[in-house]
């Protein structure tokens, strides 16, 4: 898969990324006539270093013609290796006028880097290879000099040997090489540093999160690489592959579990030796297989230790549940007949407390009491195969809200659910034929052991001309909770598939129903409307969300059946689909609760000049953005092209503060989807462009009734206050959320996002211009975009979220 990449460079730079932050580009050279160095450029690296890169670009060893780089062609706009590279380098060709050269991260902030090289005497021509400087203040009685393309600064530490850097960064470097402040022997990467007196060609080594701060796995850690401290590798030459090794207290565990899940054809598996877990990559595809192993180290491994802390109290499971089409969904909604009707079914089928709700299914109509019948075709972890579910809308007992209750479900397959416990099959059929959607369910008379009709209808299908209405809001968020007879409740995600799609409404003429099941005493015998989606859905379930709340209509010995029958069989379950994702048959799915530390925040700057932004992405790019949307960011604004920079964190999630740049467009099937142009986090983390995500200054706190963003790297500066006493709230536009569902790294990765209600019906506060105070505002796209954001959207408090993550990169070694 080809990396989008605005100088060209990175797709020369595939192996090099790979689960490191410095990995970026050698040479083929292969000179031995070259000068001594007059210093050893790893032991010029402050104490505070992150990590780096080193590069041996001289000697008899060879390395592969894709990693060499164009830095002096290179357009340097995102946070990622290639282009700090090639903004460090100043105009030097890296392959051809070094023999040597250490790209490193000075701070473990990461706003400040230093490039060290030993210039090639050989190809010199003059003091700086053409870099254009003006003299600057020496320190330490060095001489520094301002470069003018980019405002670094080089200086000349001895011989050969140069440093470029920003001042701060120069100067830590020269204290170093003056003895007066530590180098790498005091750092927390000491331990990772290769052997004295050993240099392969490259090498490169890089803090990870665990190693400055304590971090979380997703369950106890056995099965997880988030408690990594470190990741090196080296390249020897073009014979050999790029030999990775990651250190983790759990590298014993993690290897065992991880071995045992690869597909027969993955080759070779992880070898451990203490707590480092090694691992080898050979062949032409260096890119492809990097990414599919970063997905199946991290992502997958991470759904295999949450499923294996699957419990209640503990992890709650999660499962994939999609609704298929072909046939399409269909719901046919009854209204009860009076309310005499209405009376006496809640008093006879409704649990203890509950009340009915009245609801609007559709935009355009005002609130009634429905009864509901939904037939569909599902597969995921719960069911699959056909199957109805009779449902009315109740108060919720916590908020009052309306959710589905579901009073009857039959499946065409083996299910399981709070009332009735695992189900055997039932005659249940959804079928598609060429002119019809028919569905039935059966009953079988205990009596006579004969199968009788209980429940069928017949729809014209395809609708020519299609009757397209809207669903409403409410009806939707009345998934986020799935309540049954006894009050136990499903949980429920979901994405625009479910709530901003055109049904097809359809006419009293074109369905024939013939109803006997027990619901049609209490209902009028024509549907108030019968609907059919035209897509298929994709939703997030998790089974018996709320066993110790305590409105349950049962007994307390129900309830511990209950508990022992969720604990024997869903952990199985989601561990069966974490199993089966590393095989690559299934997503793996990631659960967590987003804004629980800082509001998220999205600061929308209007695009000016929208052709011309795309034509500075897309210029020498492997890959080309196209269609962009206008939408509208609030309910009942105008549309607009927007770029968004979003900050957001998520519970246990590595990156910890993380801000994307953002932008807008349609996707292969015409619907909105948001690519991340730039992504940063306040920590490192895997990320599809670069596989291990530079970490960056980020600062994003809200204090009294302001939110304050800053955040720094050497391609951006950014300082902007938000006076969220001057907002209002409002809700957010359908058309913004939607394009949250798909969130595509410039290479075509992409997340798939599931959410719940909150997302649609709580109100976000919106901040207009006027509000916004910029102190600092240096971005890429400052040509193109207003010179402060137009407006602000903030959400505000915790928000349970899912993903399938990376969810088009095949896991490594499966069939591609």
């Amino acid at each position: 898969m080809a990396i989008l990449q605005g100088n060209g460079l990175a797709h020369r730079l595939c192996v090099l990324v790979f689960m490191a932050v410095f990995l970026a580009a050698c040479s083929d050279s292969t000179s031995t006539d070259v000068e001594p160095q007059a210093v050893a450029l790893v032991t010029l690296l402050p104490a505070a270093s992150r990590g780096f890169l080193h590069v041996r670009t001289g000697g008899e060893a060879t390395l592969p013609e894709q990693l060499l780089p164009d830095t002096r062609s290179a357009a340097a706009w995102r946070h990622i290796p290639a282009d700090l590279l090639a903004f460090y380098a100043s105009g030097l060709d890296l392959s051809g006028d070094t023999s040597e050269w250490l790209f490193a991260q000075t701070t473990q902030a990461g706003d400040e880097y230093a490039l060290l090289v030993n210039l090639d005497p050989r190809g010199m021509g003059s003091t700086h290879h053409g870099i254009e400087t003006t003299p600057a203040a020496p320190y330490r009685d060095i001489a520094i000099e301002n470069i003018a393309a980019n405002g670094l600064s080089i200086a000349n530490l001895a011989g050969s040997t140069w440093a470029i850097a920003a001042r701060p960064a120069l100067e830590s470097v020269i204290d170093v090489y003056r003895g007066t402040s530590a180098g790498l022997e005091a750092s927390l990467l000491a331990d990772y540093l290769p052997e004295p007196g050993t240099a392969p060609p490259l090498f490169f080594v890089y803090g990870l999160p665990a190693l400055y701060m304590p971090t979380t796995a997703p369950g106890s850690g056995q099965a997880s690489l988030n408690a990594a401290t470190a990741v090196r590798g080296t390249l020897t030459d073009t014979a050999a592959a790029l030999q990775v090794e990651i250190f983790s207290p759990t590298a014993a565990t993690f290897a065992e579990r991880f071995n045992a899940l690869l597909p027969e054809t993955a080759q070779p598996p992880l070898h451990v030796q203490g707590n480092r877990l090694g691992i080898t990559i050979e062949g032409p595809d260096y890119r492809g297989q990097a990414l599919s192993l970063a997905k199946s180290l991290f992502p997958v491994m991470n759904a295999v230790d949450y499923a294996q802390a699957v419990n209640d109290p503990g992890n709650p499971p999660w499962l994939n549940f999609d609704v298929g089409e072909n046939p399409n969904s269909i719901f046919i909604n009854f209204e009860f007949a009076s309310e005499q009707a209405r009376a006496a079914f809640a008093a006879q089928h409704l649990p203890r407390g509950f009340t009915l709700a009245p609801l609007r299914i559709l935009d355009s109509e005002e609130p009634r009491y429905f009864l509901v019948l939904n037939v569909y075709q599902s597969s995921g972890g719960l069911v699959e195969g056909a199957r109805a579910e009779w449902s009315v809308f109740v108060h919720d007992p916590e908020t009052a809200v309306p959710r589905f209750l579901v009073i009857q479900a039959a499946a065409e397959t083996f299910s399981a659910d709070s009332v009735n416990g695992f189900t055997q099959p039932e005659p249940v059929s959804h079928l598609l034929d060429a002119q019809s959607i028919s569905s039935y369910v059966g009953v079988v008379n205990e009596e006579t052991a004969t199968e009788e009709l209980y429940f069928a209808s017949s729809l014209k299908w395809p609708q020519d001309p299609e009757d397209q209405v809207r669903f409403s809001r409410e009806f939707v968020v009345a998934n986020d909770f799935i309540f049954w007879g006894n009050a136990v409740a499903d949980r429920g995600l979901y994405n625009s598939s479910v709530h901003n799609r055109a049904a097809v409404r359809i006419a009293g003429n074109d369905i024939q129903i013939d109803d006997r099941s027990r619901w049609a005493a209490f209902v009028h015998p024509e549907p108030v409307h019968t609907l059919v989606y035209r897509n298929r859905l994709e939703i997030v379930i998790s089974p018996w969300w709320n066993l110790a709340a305590p409105y349950l209509d049962v007994t307390a010995e129900y309830r511990q059946e209950l508990l022992d029958f969720k604990n024997a069989f869903y952990p199985g379950t989601v561990i069966g689909n974490a199993e089966a994702a590393m095989r690559g048959e299934r997503p793996a799915l990631t659960p967590f609760v987003q804004g629980e530390d800082v509001p998220g925040t999205y600061y929308h700057f209007e695009i000016q000049d929208v052709a011309g932004l795309l034509n500075s992405i897309n210029s020498g790019a492997a890959e080309q953005l196209e269609q962009p949307i206008a939408l509208a960011v609030h309910e009942g604004e105008q549309p607009a092209y927007y770029l968004t920079l979003a900050l957001t964190q998520r519970s246990g999630d590595p990156c910890a503060l993380q801000a994307h740049w953002n932008i807008y467009l349609l996707n292969e099937q015409g619907n909105p989807q948001t690519v991340q142009l730039d992504a940063l986090g306040s920590e490192a983390c895997v990320d599809p462009v670069s596989l291990v995500g530079l970490n960056a200054a980020i600062a994003h706190e809200a204090t009294n009734g302001q939110i304050h963003t800053r955040i720094r790297t050497p391609l951006l500066r950014i300082d902007m206050t938000t006076d969220l006493r001057m907002a209002e709230a409002v809700l957010a536009g359908a058309q913004w959320i939607e394009a949250g569902d798909q969130l595509c790294a410039l290479n075509g990765i992409c997340d798939l996002m599931f959410y719940d209600g909150k997302t649609l019906s709580d109100p976000v506060l919106r901040v207009g211009a006027s509000a916004v105070t910029v102190a600092a505002l240096q971005t890429p796209w400052d040509a193109y975009i207003a010179a402060a954001p137009s407006q602000v959207t903030v959400r505000d408090g915790p928000a349970l979220m899912a993903t399938n993550r990376w969810i088009n990169v095949p896991v490594f070694g499966a069939d591609q």
